[in-house]
């Protein structure tokens, strides 16, 4: 299902259960490693930068 096939209901959702996986995710982080949030916002921030990387990629072949 692409982007254009999802409703906002349906959107609203996997933001909703991506939030708690990433959540639940640094959590873990944290308690095995005993990290800083300033650590994990780093962390989170990188993968942003992944993802956004990765779109511009995609953007230069089409």
């Amino acid at each position: 299902m692409t982007n254009a096939e999802n409703t906002e209901e349906q959107l609203s959702e996997m933001r909703e259960d991506a939030f708690v996986n990433i959540k639940e995710a640094c959590m873990r982080l944290q308690e095995r490693t005993k990290c800083s949030n300033d650590v994990v916002i780093k962390m989170l921030n990188q993968v942003s930068q992944f993802y956004i990387t990765q779109d511009e990629k995609k953007n230069l072949v089409e």
